[in-house]
């Protein structure tokens, strides 16, 4: 029950996009990392389907970073292990560290070759109203979006 309330507290208080040091350096030890968390609530079973993780080219460089989708991923004990009403986890593991956002759903848009990450965000990223909200992301020396204005 704890690890219930203390996911849902992150959840409800973690920013839209987080950059760490502390976050996994490989979409394996994020994945692993997920099992280990799903293993010791209750001794689940964790399951990720091969959409868990693919891979983007997002800095230009020419090689691929991989993105994991918690949302692909379950547990038989837990629910909403990797998200809540803010949304659900998503990673991207890039050269020099690991991103962290919250998104309810994602797409990668070629826009004239380059990679942009669109996610759907919880409505407070956009405004005080309920309604759709989008986050477009784009790499420059790290991710960058817009951010919201002031009303």
């Amino acid at each position: 029950m704890r690890t219930v309330l203390v996911t849902g507290l992150l959840i409800t208080f973690i920013p839209y996009f987080v950059s760490a040091d502390l976050l996994p350096s490989s979409a394996e030890e994020i994945v692993q990392r997920a099992k280990q968390e799903c293993d010791s609530f209750d001794k689940g079973r964790f399951h990720a389907t091969v959409k868990a993780v693919s891979q983007y080219d997002f800095t230009g460089d020419g090689s691929a970073e991989a993105l994991v989708d918690a949302s692909q991923f379950s547990c038989s004990t837990a629910a909403t292990l990797w998200g809540g009403s803010g949304g659900t986890f998503l990673w991207i593991v890039a050269p020099d560290k690991t991103y962290e956002f919250l998104a309810h759903k994602w797409k990668v848009v070629d826009v004239d070759g380059q990679n942009v990450l669109l996610l759907a965000v919880h409505s407070s990223q956009c405004s005080d109203d309920v309604g759709p909200c989008f986050r477009a992301f784009v790499w420059q020396d790290g991710f960058r979006t817009t951010q919201r204005g002031h009303e």
